[in-house]
């Protein structure tokens, strides 16, 4: 065993150490906030007034028996009075205006704490007196889900972070990835705490809290500033990635030693600042990012992900409070919209899937335009219009489902250029009747063009059995059918975007069609050798022996009689009369074979629909009308009719067999009828007894023909 290899720590086991680290956390969170003293008040989150403002208490809780709609102010055990304010119940300390203020409500809430754990208390109400006895520890089922909804959100980040580590360990941008994702935990878990105490928590313990949280919002940013600088592609030098971390830690140290007044400055303007570094680091790199299809998908995920996250806030938390209307959200409700964030940046620095991200951003700017839209014209329509609330979202609801969603998917095709996919099935005919290697090979990277417009296709390197994805999507290989070479083909749209699954599934279902028509033809040259080889006996072993005894005959009736067989029988052995007659069933199910081959390789839908036939043998004339009927009505829909589905419907009784064929395609013009065949259509139809008819609109064409079992055929159509 070689003594210098290292231990490389697999995704798997990566992921469940940091799982099993996000659950200690958890734990000990849970833990602490289990630790507190409990009375079990349900109280207003901050508000306006005297006191805290209480809507009830826990059933089985101390304060069961508490009356009042406010705590004015509490009595310990010693005599000692505190008086309550609404800031006793704010969820988060940083929206008060000074450090001093802060620090005097970290020392209010230890007052309260102290009492609460020396003995009973007397709680003063609007309706009078109480006295309790605080329980030392607080129940499990008392922790509301807010508590839990900030648990989850900070064991998201350290399990992903530890994901997308141990797939890219020798990543910077991972570690600053994981790095961002301890500050998100470190600021969820440590709110989670404090915002959802009960009434106080010990004032160490709140402002280390507090503390903690700041500095894991300001880290957060930092971190995810330095990797927007440097992923996917680096913008600066390589030391530049310490210079946010560094600038931001020396922001956070001003708290501590006094330099900044209160936390608006301290924290709130620190964490703006790192909001305009990621989007200015965002929009660099999808400007440098403008020509290389992989980055710039991540880019745009990036962008996505920080807008669906950063905006929803930005629309349910910021927008309303500069308005003067209450948050739309709670702080730890809000905290789920910077996971979105998370996640998103997770799977872009992971890269996984990497060929569907520029997919999804497209996808998430739609629901996140859709989502800003909506409280912008809210918030317009209660400024603007005095509106209510409930009036105004309505109406704002109503105009973007009015207006919004039905332009999303033209904005989409306008935005992403989607061009419609063509009709490769004369492609595959093409490669698959070609009649050398050089032709074939010269069709198949023809057929490719067209189907993929590659920048450029070369030689596999190595041969595959299927198609995949190269370099996370950058290229495709997929095999050469009927012995060509594999090939392997750089970007497609031109160079413009990524190869998905899509594009595999596309390139699988085109081999398989080449491989039955290559089937198909390898059965046609195998039928036409055994036809000329039946010509050959039957024309040796019989016409043969006919002409010699016409020429050796004296008697001139009988040597005409000879020669009229023998052009009889010639004609009966070049026409096979002998196999022209075929099962029904048998007919129909060749038919839907190899239509459907060619639908799957046009990646055009075909619903076939067989009902029911009865068990018969149907004449030759029948069965060549019902391949005439089938053939030029589903070859017309796919060449000419622009459909997206086409529909077949086949059925009969022991009368007649009836024959549908309807697309959902632009519809044909009166004159182009003629050209497309339809006119012998008729006239077939009409030689056995049947009929047919054609109905085309800008919606579609609709074909029906009924032929009878019965009727007598007709003579032979001209040219036939």
């Amino acid at each position: 065993m070689n003594s210098q290899a290292t231990f490389r720590m697999g995704p798997a086991l990566g992921t469940a150490i940091a799982m099993v680290l996000a659950a200690i956390a958890a734990v000990l969170v849970t833990w602490a906030a289990l630790s507190q003293p409990w009375l079990g008040l349900d109280k207003v989150i901050g508000g306006e007034g005297p006191g805290i403002a209480i809507t009830g208490t826990a059933p089985t809780g101390p304060a069961a028996g508490v009356d009042g709609t406010r705590l004015l102010s509490i009595e310990g055990a010693d005599g000692t009075q505190l008086t309550l304010s609404a800031q006793d119940a704010l969820e988060e300390p940083d929206v008060l205006p000074t450090h001093a203020a802060m620090a005097a409500l970290f020392a209010h809430q230890g007052q309260i704490h102290d009492m609460l754990t020396g003995g009973p208390v007397t709680l003063r109400t609007d309706a009078g007196e109480f006295v309790v006895t605080p329980r030392d520890s607080r129940p499990f089922g008392s922790l509301p889900l807010i508590f839990w909804i900030q648990v989850f959100v900070g064991m998201a980040p350290i399990v992903l972070g530890g994901w997308v580590v141990s797939l890219r360990p020798r990543d910077p941008a991972a570690w600053l990835f994981a790095m961002a994702g301890l500050g998100l935990a470190l600021s969820a878990m440590t709110a989670a705490w404090y915002s959802t105490r009960d009434l106080a928590v010990p004032e160490a313990g709140f402002a280390a809290a507090s503390h903690v949280n700041m500095f894991g919002s300001l880290l957060f940013g930092a971190c995810m500033t330095s990797m927007l600088w440097s992923y996917p592609r680096r913008l600066l030098p390589g030391w530049t990635i310490y210079l946010p971390l560094a600038v931001f830690f020396l922001w956070y140290l001003g708290n501590p030693l006094g330099l900044w007044s209160g936390r608006a400055t301290g924290a709130h303007l620190g964490t703006a600042v790192e909001m305009a570094c990621m989007t200015l680091g965002l929009l660099a790199q999808i400007w440098a990012a403008r020509k290389q299809p992989k980055d710039r998908g991540i880019a745009l995920w990036f962008g996505a992900s920080i807008l669906l996250g950063c905006g929803g806030f930005i629309a349910l938390m910021a927008i309303p409070g500069a308005l003067g209307y209450p948050a739309a959200l709670r702080q730890g409700h809000a905290f789920l919209l910077f996971l979105f964030v998370y996640v998103g940046l997770a799977i872009g620095v992971a890269r996984y899937r990497m060929f569907d991200l520029g997919d999804w951003s497209f996808r998430l700017f739609y629901y996140a335009g859709g989502v800003a839209l909506l409280f912008a014209v809210d918030a317009a329509l209660i400024s603007a219009m005095s509106l209510e609330a409930v009036s105004a979202f309505s109406a704002s609801l109503l105009l973007v489902v009015v207006l919004y969603l039905p332009l999303r998917d033209q904005l989409a095709s306008l935005l992403r250029k989607r061009r419609r996919v063509p009709d490769l099935s004369d492609a595959v005919v093409a490669v698959a009747l070609a009649t050398n290697a050089d032709q074939r090979s010269e069709r198949f990277d023809d057929m490719l063009t067209d189907a993929f417009a590659p920048l450029a296709i070369d030689l596999a390197p190595a041969a595959v059995d299927r198609p995949v994805l190269v370099d996370e999507g950058a290229a495709m290989d997929l095999p050469g059918p009927g012995g060509l070479a594999a090939r392997r083909l750089h970007w497609t749209r031109g160079g413009h975007r990524l190869y998905a699954p899509d594009d595999v599934a596309r390139a699988t279902r085109l081999l398989a069609a080449i491989e039955r028509f290559d089937k198909l033809a390898l059965a046609r040259d195998r039928a036409v050798e055994e036809e000329r080889a039946r010509i050959d006996r039957d024309v040796h072993d019989n016409i043969g022996v006919q002409l010699l005894g016409a020429l050796h005959s004296d008697n001139t009736e009988r040597k005409n009689a000879l020669i009229r067989q023998t052009l009889t029988d010639l004609r009966n052995i070049v026409a096979n009369t002998k196999v022209d007659d075929a099962p029904l069933r048998d007919v129909v199910a060749d038919l839907r074979g190899e239509i459907g081959s060619l639908y799957d390789a046009a990646g055009i839908g075909l619903n076939w629909t067989t009902g029911t036939l009865p068990q018969m043998t149907i004449s030759a004339s029948m069965a060549a009308t019902l391949r005439a009927v089938l053939r030029e009505a589903t070859g017309n829909a796919l060449r000419h009719s622009g459909a997206e589905r086409v529909a077949v419907v086949v059925e009969g009784t022991t009368a007649g067999l009836s024959v549908t064929v309807e697309d959902d395609g632009s519809g044909i013009s009166a004159a182009a009828v003629r050209g497309n065949g339809l006119d012998n259509l008729t006239l077939r139809a009409a030689a056995i007894g049947g009929i047919f008819d054609i109905r085309s609109t800008t919606r579609g064409t609709h074909l029906s023909a009924y032929l009878p079992f019965d009727a007598a055929p007709a003579l032979p159509l001209a040219g036939e």
